[in-house]
């Protein structure tokens, strides 16, 4: 350390060092590499400390940014990642990467300063209650703090299990700089690998019921694609497979899976429903919830049924798959596959600038080994249904834990953060919900990245919600914010370059890196057409 007084000042300063090396200890530990990082003068200490052991740190103006960035982060790798805030309500902007991760089960770690416990409730500057703030969104709540001279670790919540993680330090004022250090992370904590509990007796009445059986199946990381595709195998039903399955395309699955989305899976009549990573997109599914005879088997990562009803729902972790006790029988319903390819090609076909059709246009304009991340729930819907063959060695990926609209530029940017080409197909509210998003682009690795807009001008989406239609015309125009924006001054603002897409000639692109908007502005009439040819609606 620079000053080697022993006035108060440094006492506390070497104090604050004690709990940051602790704190940056325990992330280590924990496999924490990369930081994103929101500084103030609270954080300083902390950001310095970080600097001079190396670590990986990316650096953003706001926290909600640097926290959704974190996400997608978090997302790619599998493992954890800290975002760091300093004190008052920087804490606040992180609740909704929070939540998403919480609904995700994913290891995102909030890593918040904050004035010493002492100036709680008496209203100073940037002291605000910032332990157990994220209440059950975090699967652990540990305070660190020096006081009354002493060292104290208090641990407000730990239910264990996967999901976000809260650390809040106390810190005096103070500062004191140090030379870099060269030093090698310990290593990883092993992550923990219990022996997975679940619901035999339900699973066992789920398997002995009888009737056509369907797969649904959504939300895979890359790497859980060969465990579901050796379970589907075997089970031997037809499956529906959104974009972020991974599984679109499958070779060995194509016998399998079922095309045509919602129209094949109300026509398709399952009395039972096996359910394989996130949560479906589908209404469909949603609709399960009043069909109280059909039994459902949730095989996830994350423990949350998506249904409200219990009767019948039976819900396993992802590690069942590997399990020897967890017995998967042969199902291999036989049920025609009622899927209608040439009528849904032919509707595109009569309306090629429609929103669906755009999914196939675009599916076209990628290049092999993207990923891909779609966002949020129309336009995967309108994907699943109408875009072709993804490109060999595409990775999908999506937020759909909370299914907010907010954050999703940024996640997309922190999954993309080592992509050599990647994508975001987002509405444009969605865009306007994550306008400061690419701040992060210069920290990022070169690569071709393309932020497509499907800017309808306005949430479309309602006009696509059954139990909506009947909403009066103000009603509705409040909810769907219809607006003229442009995305091009958005795309200048951050040195991107723009381009206005209204005909597919417009998606060639031979560039193999850069950032681009583009802006498609999809024909509206010919939208309506579709889904009134398509769905009679």
């Amino acid at each position: 350390m620079a000053d080697s007084n022993s006035s108060p000042g440094h006492t506390a300063v070497t104090r604050n060092v004690e709990l940051i090396s602790a704190l940056l200890n325990e992330l280590d530990v924990m496999g924490v590499r990369e930081f994103c990082v929101a500084a103030g003068a609270r954080n300083a200490q902390l950001l310095h400390l970080l600097l001079a052991r190396r670590s990986v740190v990316y650096h953003f103006v706001e926290e909600r940014s640097a926290a959704f960035f974190a996400l997608g982060r978090v997302m790619h790798s599998r493992r954890p990642v800290a975002v760091v805030t300093t004190s008052g309500t920087a804490v606040a902007e992180l609740f909704p990467a929070i939540m998403e991760a919480h609904y995700q089960a994913m290891p995102l770690i909030a890593v918040t300063a904050d004035r010493p416990s002492r100036y709680r409730g008496s209203g100073a500057p940037q002291a605000v209650e910032q332990m157990g703030f994220f209440g059950n969104y975090v699967v652990r709540d540990v305070e660190m703090e020096y006081r009354d001279g002493e060292y104290h670790a208090t641990v407000g919540r730990a239910t264990g299990g996967n999901g976000p993680q809260h650390f809040n330090i106390c810190l005096e004022e103070g500062f004191a700089c140090f030379e870099a250090e060269h030093r090698e992370p310990p290593p990883r904590k092993p992550t923990p690998h219990p022996a997975p509990e679940w619901d035999k007796v339900g699973a066992s009445k789920f398997w002995s019921a009888k009737g056509p059986m369907l797969a649904m199946v959504g939300g895979l990381h890359p790497a859980d694609v060969p465990a579901a595709r050796q379970f589907l195998l075997k089970v031997g039903v037809p499956v529906i497979a959104e974009a972020t399955s991974n599984l679109l395309g499958d070779e060995a699955l194509k016998s399998q899976l079922l095309t045509g989305g919602e129209a094949v899976m109300r026509a398709f009549e399952a009395k039972r429903v096996v359910r394989l990573g996130s949560v479906p997109s589908w209404r469909w599914w949603r609709d399960l919830d009043e069909r109280e005879n059909i039994p459902v088997l949730n095989i996830s990562r994350a423990p949350f049924r998506g249904l409200s009803r219990t009767q019948g729902v039976v819900t396993c972790p992802w590690e069942v798959l590997r399990h020897p006790d967890f017995h998967v029988p042969m199902v291999a319903s036989a049920m025609p596959v009622i899927a209608d390819p040439e009528r849904l090609e032919q509707v595109l076909k009569a309306n090629p600038l429609s929103e669906p059709a755009w999914m196939g246009h675009l599916s076209r304009a990628m290049g092999e080994g993207s990923m891909i991340m779609l966002g949020n729930s129309l336009p995967i819907r309108e994907w699943n249904l109408a875009s072709e063959s993804p490109p060999a060695g595409a990775a999908f990926f999506a937020n759909r834990g909370a299914n907010g609209i907010d954050g999703l530029v940024s996640t997309w940017l922190g999954l993309s953060a080592q992509s050599q080409e990647s994508w975001l197909i987002v509405g444009d509210l969605s865009a306007v919900y994550d306008l400061g998003g690419p701040w992060i682009l210069p920290q990022l690795k070169a690569g071709k990245r393309r932020l497509v807009v499907i800017n309808n001008g306005g949430g479309k989406i309602f006009s696509r919600v059954g139990w909506l239609k009947e909403a009066d015309e103000g009603t509705r125009r409040v909810m769907e914010n219809p607006h003229g924006l442009s995305f091009e001054p958005w795309a200048r603002m951050w040195g991107m370059d723009y381009r206005l897409i209204t005909v597919p000639d417009q998606l060639r692109d031979d560039a193999d890196e850069g950032a681009a908007v583009w802006e498609v502005r999809p024909d509206m009439l010919q939208t309506e057409a579709f889904w009134k040819a398509w769905q009679g609606s």
